[in-house]
């Protein structure tokens, strides 16, 4: 995860072109970074930056000289329209700040959504339409603030709910209409008891925010969000078997330590795969078969120790391949060299120590704070980082001090804010980075009547992650049963944390 950066973007010339574009690699970057589209091209040859393999020197070295020197997609994705803000997004137009959003539309700051249109600041949806401010929901519609609901329409402020209609604050539903907290209601006192409720009012907003809370303290918490698996552990896996130890698997089977996957088979220490099988310690890998080692590698099979290869087969130590067989470091041999020259390569990283061992961090392009290993997995200080002899990266002066208007200062309605908005800079009331409001962006939030944001978008996004538990397990005892359990809910956690057996008696 330390060589995944989604969210960090840098304006820099096209080392091709020239042009102005947005990039993971800011300009000083050692290696030239292409434009995607101009990555893709075929008037530019990376076998021209083949070299012979040095047994002299341990192999992490010499695919350091190599990672030097070639050159690199600005940001991944593929098939998209109207989508230059957007980093790994693919088969989706029209979407601004999203990161790993598939087959969407019309989204703005959103992260992990499938078959989704026409919502802002959601995480972790699929199959959702006009929502805001959305986590791990599935199959809604104007939905606002919801957490690990589904099937869910014009509800608001919802936690674990499903089926539910017109429901406002409520936690642990199924099947219901015009509920308040959790109190049924008639269709006309909803609506009179809701006409009441001024959601941008911040005072209403906490008021709502501290009831749905204590709902939630008394509700049972599912000790692993599963549906249809069988013998599986971790947390958020669907219609999968025998994975162990994972989180957010989709349709997969036989895994082990893989997190964020969908279509996966055999797959043992991986993050990121996606319809592959047989595939260990590596990350982003697409449709790949029978390879280790490799990072965002797309239509293949046995690769090994590969970086950003397309449609490759049989290659080592190779970055930036497509349609290649039989390469060692960039380098093309033919099948028979390539068969005789592999296993002395493999020997010489047995005694090295190498083989069998992921790229070191210390490789990585990106600075540790900008990766997913940070943000995601396991936050360090930067005098850690350091110690470690890992990059570090400082924030520059001009993300901040830069605001034109103060957000805090105005008590203006959303229906009284003026298109001139989108001229202005405003500062993130937490972290005080500068962010700015599209035109796109306040046309939604008028239409469903939504107050100004006062925080940046990567406190909004940091505050949705904080809505899942941490991607790590313990032993607990079913707080009901006393039945033993592995969670994701830390054993000195507030909430009542129960089996899947107590849990369905109780909620239905």
């Amino acid at each position: 995860m330390a060589w995944r950066n989604e969210r960090s973007l840098y304006h820099r010339p096209c080392s091709k072109t020239g042009k102005q574009i947005l990039s993971v690699y800011p300009a000083d970057t050692p290696f030239p970074v292409y434009e995607r589209k101009e990555w893709l091209q075929d008037d530019w040859d990376p076998l021209r930056y083949g070299r012979d393999y040095d047994f002299s020197r341990p192999f992490f070295d010499q695919f350091a000289d190599l990672l030097a020197v070639v050159p690199r997609a600005a940001l991944n994705g593929q098939n998209t329209e109207n989508a230059d803000y957007c980093n790994f997004a693919f088969d989706s137009r029209t979407c601004y700040m999203c990161q790993c959003v598939y087959v969407c539309e019309s989204l703005l700051y959103a992260y992990w959504l499938l078959n989704c249109r026409d919502c802002v600041d959601c995480s972790y949806c699929f199959e959702c339409e006009l929502c805001y401010d959305c986590t791990d929901c599935n199959h809604s519609y104007h939905c606002r603030s919801c957490i690990l609901s589904h099937n869910c329409t014009d509800s608001f402020f919802l936690y674990d709910c499903r089926g539910c209609t017109n429901c406002f604050g409520c936690v642990g539903l199924r099947k219901k209409s015009y509920c308040l907290f959790n109190q049924q209601l008639t269709k006309e006192d909803y609506e009179a008891r809701m006409a009441q409720i001024d959601l941008e009012n911040p005072e209403h907003r906490e008021a709502a925010m501290k009831k749905l809370v204590e709902l939630k303290r008394n509700h049972p918490h599912l000790y692993s969000v599963q549906e249809k698996t069988e013998q599986c552990t971790g947390d958020y896996i669907f219609e999968s078997k025998t994975c162990v130890d994972c989180f957010q698997m989709y349709r997969c089977e036989d895994c082990q330590w893989v997190q964020d996957t969908d279509g996966v088979q055999d797959a043992l220490d991986c993050y990121h795969p996606g319809w592959s099988e047989l595939i260990y310690e590596s990350y982003s890998l697409v449709s790949q078969q029978s390879s280790a080692f490799c990072i965002q590698c797309w239509e293949g099979h046995g690769n090994f120790y590969c970086d950003t290869c397309q449609h490759t087969e049989h290659c080592f130590g190779c970055i930036s391949l497509q349609q290649s067989k039989f390469c060692i470091l960039n380098k093309q041999y033919t099948e028979e060299e390539y068969g005789l020259l592999l296993p002395k390569i493999v020997k010489h990283m047995q005694s090295t120590g190498e083989y069998g061992e992921f790229f070191p961090i210390t490789l990585s392009p990106f600075a540790y704070n900008e990766t997913l290993a940070h943000e995601q997995h396991r936050p360090l200080s930067k005098e850690q980082v350091l110690a470690h002899g890992w990059k570090w990266k400082e924030e520059t002066e001009t993300s901040t001090g830069k605001e034109t208007i103060r957000l805090h200062d105005s008590s203006l309605s959303i229906t009284e804010v003026s298109d001139a908005i989108t001229k202005e800079i405003l500062a993130c009331e937490r972290c005080r980075k500068n962010y700015r409001i599209i035109p796109q962006e306040l046309a939604f939030y008028r239409t469903h009547m939504i107050p100004l944001p006062r925080l940046c978008p990567d406190c909004r996004y940091t505050d949705r992650l904080m809505t899942r538990n941490p991607r790590h397990l313990w032993q607990r005892t079913c707080a009901d049963c006393q039945k033993p359990i592995q969670t994701s809910y830390a054993p000195d956690r507030p909430e009542r944390v129960v089996c899947e057996e107590c849990y369905l008696k109780e909620i239905y």
